[in-house]
């Protein structure tokens, strides 16, 4: 199969996206609550509406499938499940003997159980991999006459849509809520070299930018019992942004480019390390240092969290072939999920 051809707007928006995971992250509970700050607890809200859709419409965009499923299978295995597998273990343990690091703690059978049957604490690990997983073949379906990628279409819309009655066995209802976007990044793909141009010029941005921030107001202070009115406005306001974001890297160029490139190229990395660095940061700043403010808080935890792990991420853990497996860093670079 040739290589897919590689978009620099999509590593950058990877990148852009995996920032605001670890400036999510930020937002602290312990060992002070920012969440009960509004404006913290708002924009710990409007990141989360963002993020993840992101990274599954990235995902889906970068999806690729020889047609032989064992390969395919076996380097999903290593690429996702093994870094899920190991993190979670890692999550884990510091959380069976009470410690002042961290904040929640379990016993080893409520532990294992949350793992096995829901996803651990690396739930978004466990839904790509489910989702990546089934794709092949769902993707028979959209590459069949036109009445059955309809059907293909209408089915995971159906599924976002009832996602609130779905269970959270396995995450299954994480599943339907993100095949969604996987499969719009897939079909986006299908039509980038016509799509792309469109949603690079840089005069989206602001009506994009305020779709994002208008949608986001429509439904804020409504995600506990969220109607589903207000889930589709939820998905409007993820769309409205990923047109916001990849216009935005229209304006991105020199080091500020290759730093997002860089972000995107070990996001991956970046969010399984972030936990522990956030552990570090957040000791060091409000525990050891005594800061109260919570702009200084977030902007420390954040920018501290960002230079550390992708330190780690693109010069420590690519040198021992251990590292690698556990992180999921392949041998040689691969554009696809």
């Amino acid at each position: 199969m040739a290589e897919l051809k590689r978009f620099r707007e999509i590593d950058m928006l990877r990148g852009m996206a995996i920032l605001m995971v670890l400036l999510y992250h930020s937002v602290i509970v312990f060992p002070i609550n920012l969440h009960e700050i509004w404006w913290c607890k708002t924009l710990h809200t409007f990141l989360w509406t963002l993020q993840m859709p992101l990274f599954f419409l990235v995902s889906g965009f970068c999806y690729s499938f020889d047609g032989d499923y064992g390969k395919y299978a076996l380097k999903k295995c290593g690429r996702i499940l093994i870094p899920h597998i190991v993190f979670s273990v890692l999550d884990i343990l510091p959380r069976l003997v009470p410690n002042p690091l961290v904040h929640e703690q379990m016993d080893i059978r409520g532990a294992l159980t949350d793992f096995a049957l829901y996803g651990g604490s690396d739930w978004f690990l466990w839904t790509l991999f489910v989702i990546v997983m089934l794709f092949p073949l769902y993707e028979k379906l959209l590459k069949k006459e036109k009445r059955s990628r309809r059907a293909a279409v209408l089915a995971a819309a159906l599924l976002f849509a009832l996602k609130p009655y779905v269970t959270d066995l396995l995450l299954m209802n994480m599943v339907c809520q993100y095949l969604w976007y996987f499969l719009l990044g897939y079909g986006l793909r299908k039509r980038a070299d016509t799509a792309l141009p469109l949603l690079l010029q840089r005069q989206n941005a602001f009506p994009a930018l305020l779709l994002t921030l208008l949608c986001f107001a429509g439904f804020l202070g409504l995600e506990e019992g969220m109607p589903q009115w207000a889930r589709f406005a939820e998905m409007a306001c993820a769309l409205a942004s990923f047109v916001f974001f990849f216009a935005l890297t229209a304006f991105v160029r020199g080091r500020l480019a290759a730093f997002f490139v860089s972000c995107g190229t070990w996001s991956l990395q970046m969010y399984l390390l972030d936990a522990y660095a956030l552990v570090g940061s957040r000791t060091l700043l409000v525990s050891a240092a005594g800061l109260a403010s919570p702009v200084l808080i977030i902007a420390g935890n954040f920018v501290l969290d960002t230079l550390l792990v992708l330190a780690l991420s693109s010069r420590v853990l690519p040198k021992a072939r251990a590292l690698r497996i556990c992180c999921g860093i392949p041998g040689k670079d691969n554009y696809a999920v």
